[in-house]
């Protein structure tokens, strides 16, 4: 690393300050097991328990839900994060006063709400309102930036939201710059050119990351900021539970064969037949529990090494930001979870019983935008924004009634809709459709 490259602090990295309010004392809890706990116990986690991972409206209780993925991905989080304390520990990059555990805590925190702003049906939900957007956004009286937010919606951006704005009823979670840090996945606005549609923040957040930004001490980079640190122990921890966890629920819903991560894993993992000579004879769910167990213990480990290996480069910013470590993996157990992944994703999201699950849901949450939208009196000048009565019901009049009428009104507008939309269940957006269209009461 040259001499007069920027490079990030782990002091001002692992900030344990909250964002819109003053930070509280307790003597058992570190501030970063208190955000474990506010976001473990708040209506929008809960509300993952009936949101789709991959197989929506799924009656098979093996089958993971939003909920289940995000308590594993916590799980190996926390474990990651305490690897990297501890290595930053041995060079003296921790802050005084900070535990490798601290660490663990912060990356756990943000791995619970790393999709708590997913909408309903997954990732099909996205599409289905992205889609609806950029067929009916030139309608809208928004400004070019606010119009991206919505044309490239992405769950990311509205974690972020709840996190800082709309959760605690419409208050934020107040939770640490650290966490906060450990979540902005993609450090740009919706209207950032980075070659895909990912973000991190909506137009409305903005002045609040740009504080947090600094306060963390990121690097701007041209429109954006440098990925923090942790942020790439959230993603790897995220990609190693997904990808191993869809194989099995692939193996479960009957899509793959149930020797299929036998097949495919026994023998990269080297010693499993002599450490578990009954294996191929078991139930395939004890089968692929063995395994699940190894994939993720590996894989963990060599996402700590990676993260070594990658230091400085991470630390500067100068790391790949389209790459993520498990990507960076040659010849390990991370490349090969990823090429086998890589080689049945058609097989896994293109099933006939998920691809008509998403079409009706793609349809309901077409017809829920289509009744809950905002009215334009294009004759005024500028256009002026109306909400149906009925619909302000529905949203919350005390809450629609406090939003502003300046010239963000409309844009404050669709964002509510769009905040009440992507927090319902599966089950409570096919409901809701149903009803709006007059077939149930």
């Amino acid at each position: 690393m040259s001499s007069d490259m920027q490079r990030m602090d782990w002091t001002k990295l692992l900030n344990a300050s909250r964002y819109g309010r003053k930070s509280g004392d307790d003597p058992v809890r570190s501030p970063f097991q208190r955000d474990v706990d506010r976001i473990l116990f708040s209506d929008h986690f809960r509300r993952l328990a009936r949101k789709t991972q991959v197989h929506p409206l799924n009656e098979n209780d093996h089958i993971h839900s939003r909920l289940t993925h995000s308590l594993e991905v916590a799980s190996v989080g926390k474990s990651l994060g305490e690897m990297v304390g501890y290595y930053l520990e041995s060079i003296g990059d921790l802050p005084e006063r900070i535990r490798p555990r601290d660490v663990g805590e912060a990356v756990q925190a943000a791995c619970l709400a790393h999709d708590i702003g997913n909408p309903p049906f997954g990732h099909s939900g996205e599409e289905a309102i992205k889609g609806w957007f950029r067929e009916n956004i030139d309608r809208l009286p928004l400004e070019p930036a606010q119009k991206t937010d919505f044309t490239k919606f992405d769950g990311n951006a509205m974690a972020v939201r709840i996190l800082l704005s709309t959760g605690f009823y419409r208050r934020g979670m107040s939770p640490t710059h650290a966490v906060l840090g450990a979540l902005l996945k993609y450090p740009w606005p919706s209207d950032h050119d980075a070659g895909k549609d990912k973000f991190s923040y909506f137009q409305a957040e903005a002045g609040a990351v740009e504080q947090i930004a600094d306060t963390l001490g990121l690097i701007p980079m041209g429109g954006r900021y440098s990925r923090p640190p942790l942020a790439y122990l959230t993603e790897a921890a995220d990609d190693i539970c997904y990808r191993i966890m869809d194989i099995e629920d692939g193996t479960e819903m009957g899509i793959l064969d149930p020797f299929f991560m036998y097949g495919r894993f026994a023998a990269p993992l080297v010693d499993m037949d002599q450490l578990y000579p009954w294996l191929p004879d078991a139930h395939f769910r004890q089968r692929n529990s063995v395994l699940r167990a190894a994939l993720v213990n590996r894989a963990t480990a060599e996402i700590a090494g990676l993260f070594q290996a990658h230091y400085e480069d991470i630390m500067s910013g100068a790391f790949d930001v389209d790459s993520s470590l498990m990507e960076k993996s040659e010849d390990g157990i991370c490349r090969t979870i990823h090429e086998v992944y890589k080689g049945i994703t058609d097989k896994l999201f293109l099933s006939r019983r998920k691809a008509v699950l998403e079409l009706g849901a793609q349809n309901a949450l077409g017809v829920l935008l289509d009744q809950t939208m905002i009215n334009v009196d294009h004759d005024q000048t500028p256009p002026r924004a109306t909400l149906n009565p009925k619909v302000k019901t529905l949203l919350g009049k005390d809450l629609i009634d406090a939003i502003p009428q300046d010239e963000q009104y409309a844009y404050r507008l669709v964002m509510a809709i769009v905040d009440y939309i992507s927090g319902m269940t599966d089950h409570y957006a096919t409901d809701l459709c149903r009803k709006l269209l007059g077939l149930g009461y």
